[in-house]
């Protein structure tokens, strides 16, 4: 059970992504009004499509003939969206839709396209769900709608609802979500590539019982997922972070991420670009060194700038001056996947010549000591 407040903070931090979320929870407990809360207090609309009572066409659009070509007329839900440039799309008992129009769903949910039309960054995409058992006609999710999802078990306290009964049910407890950086994105691009590398075998685990299919699953999508919404999470908020982790990835392989990215106890990526020495090489296992490495290379890539990808360099002479030459060694090889056009590495850098001419890059000039 995730409390409310973690509950909105994820919803907020996933939208933020521009990653779906499915409210999983019993009938009755208040899924959909929560969603209703959220679009009221954001001043936005709210467009519902209910699974059961639809068509594929009414989310795909209708076609229709304009000048001897077929085109898709854009459904009235999603012109409203458009107009809105944002809102709530609420997909309202997916676990009673019919296969073709969950299929239908699947690229308003992964790729916001209707049609034609693509949905605005703003629009908010959340489903609700009761558990099959508990739903006319429910059938588990299949794995590759499942998996376009951040789940979260919607299960309200008895003073959570008492306190919705007091205010109507239309005040909700205010989001922990943060704005983002591109400094931020570095470093959980950085910590989750160094956990997969150390847990390969947690990369892509596809379910295999119709049960398992229809929650979450750790897939190239979904760690690519977590990435990108633990970005608008504080670093010290571990029940969203949990909670998005579990969500998103599973149970499983969610804990394991969770526990390693605690202990691993990263220094910020901007400290380390500032300062390279601000971090014990020398006395640091592999994994955070390739953590920390790799969240810097993922900021130079970010960046895309000649003087982004030279200032990189700083941390990986650190790391292979002082005890860590292997792990920066592979640091190189992506740096150089990633090198824009003009730079060249810097003089303090010709300690990795064979490993450069190997990936590319030119070592007959090289820029200032860094």
């Amino acid at each position: 059970m995730t409390e409310l407040d973690t509950t909105v903070t994820v919803i907020d931090a996933a939208a933020r992504a521009q990653v779906p979320v499915i409210l999983w929870g019993a009938p009755g407990l208040g899924k959909t009004s929560v969603v209703r809360a959220l679009a009221a207090a954001d001043a936005v609309p709210m467009e519902t499509l209910i699974g059961s009572q639809r068509e594929p066409v009414d989310i795909a659009g209708w076609p229709m003939v304009e000048d001897g070509v077929v085109r898709l007329a854009i459904p009235d839900w999603a012109k409203a969206l458009v107009e809105a440039n944002g809102g709530y799309l609420l997909l309202d008992e997916l676990t009673t839709c019919s296969p073709s129009v969950r299929a239908a769903m699947l690229t308003v949910i992964q790729e916001r396209m209707v049609g034609r039309v693509k949905l605005p960054d703003a629009v908010r995409i959340v489903a609700c769900s009761n558990p099959p058992d508990q739903s006319a006609g429910g059938t588990d999710l299949d794995a590759p709608t499942a998996n376009r999802f951040l789940h979260v078990t919607f299960e309200p306290s008895a003073d959570e609802w008492l306190t919705g009964l007091r205010t109507g049910f239309s005040t909700l407890p205010a989001s922990r979500a943060v704005a983002a950086d591109e400094l931020r994105a570095a470093e959980e691009l950085g910590a989750l590539s160094a956990f997969i590398e150390a847990r390969p075998e947690l990369r892509n685990r596809v379910p295999d019982t119709d049960e398992a299919a229809g929650l979450p699953w750790p897939s190239h999508r979904s760690w690519h997922a977590l990435a990108r919404v633990l970005v608008y999470l504080r670093r010290d908020d571990t029940a969203a972070i949990a909670a998005s982790a579990f969500g998103l990835v599973g149970e499983g392989a969610g804990s394991e991420y969770v526990e390693w990215r605690a202990n691993m106890d990263l220094p910020a990526v901007a400290d380390v670009i500032n300062d390279p020495s601000i971090f014990d090489w020398d006395a640091a296992r592999p994994d955070p060194v390739w953590a920390v490495l790799s969240g810097v290379v993922a900021w130079a890539s970010g960046k895309g700038t000649k003087e982004a990808w030279e200032t990189a360099w700083g941390p990986l002479v650190a790391a292979a001056t002082h005890g860590a030459p292997d792990v920066a060694g592979a640091a190189v090889r992506d740096m150089s996947v990633a090198m824009p056009a003009g730079a060249k590495p810097p003089a303090s850098a010709r300690k990795f010549k064979d490993l450069m001419i190997a990936a590319g890059l030119d070592t007959g000039s090289t820029g200032s000591a860094a």
